[in-house]
Parts: C-alpha cells; sequence; structure tokens
C-alpha cells in the first residue's frame, strides 16, 4: 500500500474528521519578534491539525499578506489564515494587549495608528541599544542594522537577541534578567493606544477585539467598562500554568457576553508548550468570533481549498 493510494488518502481524511477542529489565535511571526516567517507559521499550523491560525504580530499587519499568500497554495489540510494584530494599548495606568481579528489589513486609520507605534518602538530600541553601549556593552551597528531591517515591530526580544549574538549573555533569559531589566525604567516608555480608541479603530477596521491574557488583577467595575467600551472577547485558552484563570475568565465571559477566544502566544520552537497548535479554540468558537464582526467577510480572510 503506497502513501498516496486511494485507500490511504481516505484513511487519513478520516482521521482528521475524528479529531475536532480547532484555531490558534495568537501566533507571532518575524515581522515582529516571532521567530518563524508568516509562510513557515501557516505550514506549522498545517502540521498541527489547525483548521485557521490568526497572525497577531505585536502593532503591525505586515507579516499577513505573506500568510495569506501562503495559505492559498494548494495544501491538505487547507488553513484559514485570520488577519489579527496586537496593540499595545493602556488601560488605568497600565499595559494591556488587544487583540484584532478579522481587521482589513489595508484600513487607513489602524494602519496609520501602528506605524506611529511601530516607530516608537524603533526609538525604544535605538534607546536599548545606546545604553547599553553606554554600561559597556555594546552591539556592533552592523548587527543592529540588519536586526532592524528585518522585522517592522522591534521589541526587546530583538536587542536581548543581539546580547546573546554578540556573546554577552548565554541565553534570552539572562539577557533579560541581566541587562535589559536594569534598563526598564530608563529607557523611553512604549507608546500605548487607549484601549477605548484601539478597540474603535478594530471595529472600524471590521474587525473584533479580544483582550490578550488578561491580568489576574483586573476586577468586575474594570471589564464593565471594557465591555462598554464595546470588547468583544477575553482571551481564555492561553498557557496560564493552572486551570483556576481560565476559569475564572470563562465566568466573565459568561457575565459579560463576551466571546470566548485562545492561542498559543508562539514566538517560535521554545518554549515548547507554547508552540503553534498548542493553545487553541474550536472552530464553532472561531465562528462566533466571525459573527461579532459581521462574518469577518473580506479578501482579507483566506481558506486555503486544496485543489
Amino acid at each position: 500500500m503506497t502513501r498516496r493510494s486511494p485507500f490511504t488518502s481516505l484513511c487519513q481524511q478520516t482521521a482528521r474528521l475524528a479529531k475536532p477542529r480547532r484555531a490558534d489565535l495568537h501566533v507571532h511571526t518575524t515581522a515582529s519578534d516571532g521567530e518563524y516567517t508568516p509562510s513557515q507559521v501557516v505550514a506549522l499550523a498545517r502540521q498541527a491539525g489547525l483548521c485557521a491560525v490568526a497572525v497577531t504580530d505585536h502593532d503591525t499587519l505586515a507579516g499577513v499578506p505573506e500568510a495569506v499568500e501562503a495559505a492559498r497554495t494548494p495544501a491538505d489540510p487547507p488553513v484559514e489564515v485570520v488577519p489579527g494584530v496586537e496593540i499595545t494599548t493602556e488601560f488605568d495606568g497600565r499595559e494591556l494587549h488587544l487583540l484584532g481579528y478579522f481587521v482589513r489589513p489595508d484600513h487607513p486609520g489602524l494602519t496609520a495608528v501602528l506605524a506611529a507605534v511601530c516607530a516608537s518602538r524603533r526609538e525604544r530600541f535605538h534607546d536599548y541599544v545606546a545604553k547599553l553601549a553606554g554600561r559597556g556593552h555594546a552591539i556592533p551597528a552592523d548587527r543592529a542594522r540588519l536586526v532592524e531591517a528585518a522585522a517592522v515591530s522591534l521589541g526587546r526580544r530583538h536587542v536581548a537577541g543581539l546580547l546573546v549574538a554578540c556573546g554577552v549573555a548565554r541565553t534570552q533569559h539572562e539577557a533579560f534578567q541581566r541587562y535589559l531589566g536594569p534598563l526598564r525604567g530608563s529607557v523611553l516608555p512604549k507608546e500605548r493606544v487607549a484601549i477605548a480608541d484601539a478597540i474603535q479603530l478594530v471595529h472600524a477596521a471590521g474587525g473584533a477585539a479580544s483582550l490578550a491574557h488578561p491580568p489576574a488583577e483586573l476586577d468586575g467595575d474594570q471589564f464593565r467598562r471594557l465591555h462598554t467600551f464595546g470588547l468583544d472577547a477575553l482571551e481564555v485558552e492561553y498557557a496560564w500554568g493552572r486551570s483556576t484563570a481560565a476559569n475564572r475568565l470563562r465566568a466573565v465571559a459568561a457575565r459579560f457576553g463576551f466571546a470566548v477566544t485562545g492561542g498559543s502566544d508562539c514566538h517560535g520552537p521554545d518554549p515548547a508548550h507554547r508552540r503553534i497548535g498548542s493553545y487553541a479554540i474550536p472552530a464553532d468558537g472561531l465562528e462566533r468570533l466571525r459573527e461579532r464582526c459581521g462574518g469577518g467577510r473580506h479578501t482579507d480572510t483566506v481558506l486555503a481549498a486544496a485543489t
């Protein structure tokens, strides 16, 4: 019996049908601080047997077109690419991350705000490099330029990676603990979008807004206010470490009528428990989220069918 025989194909299709269809709605690419290209994300989503994967880079939609194109390539199983973004926001004086799903990558209002945030991220990257040099940990300019050219949205992971590549730190964890952590209060602050404004931008771009990994400190009154801002969903399926957080958030979602989202928050092959598909929601949960934004019907949402 060959791998490509009709019987083998039928067995493979039957096995897939027996598995619940799932969607990983939180994945990063090389457009921000992920290690996989958008095309690799699509390939790994197929490998994980996902029905859909959301590209949700920090403050940029730059990785979406490549992922969409990769999903168009005839392959089995097909994978839907959900155009998304993780926006750096502010709420009650603290940083929160907002996930926008099914957004139009060409929406002028959203793209303008994201471009401004990414420009601020670039300045912050330069400030980290300069302050590290001031402490005797100079990063060669040519290496820094290579990193800048490779990513639209720069962050601390990029600086940590440079410290490892230059031999200053042995691991990214050491880079964060010994070198970047002590600088946190002295570098330029992050640009943050007021969360109410970010939610409105996501809606204007045709999408639905979900609160990424909601902090345990948020109380009922704050969730109520987020609901009045128009928040659509809460990220519940996530690497919380214990089930109590997920159970609490499910109860909050039921109380306020939020949809439930989830994903791996994958940035690369490590850690293993956050690889693509390690956390996901059922396909019917994706459909409920799609309904929050009028079906998410625009040309940038692609279901690649094998032909």
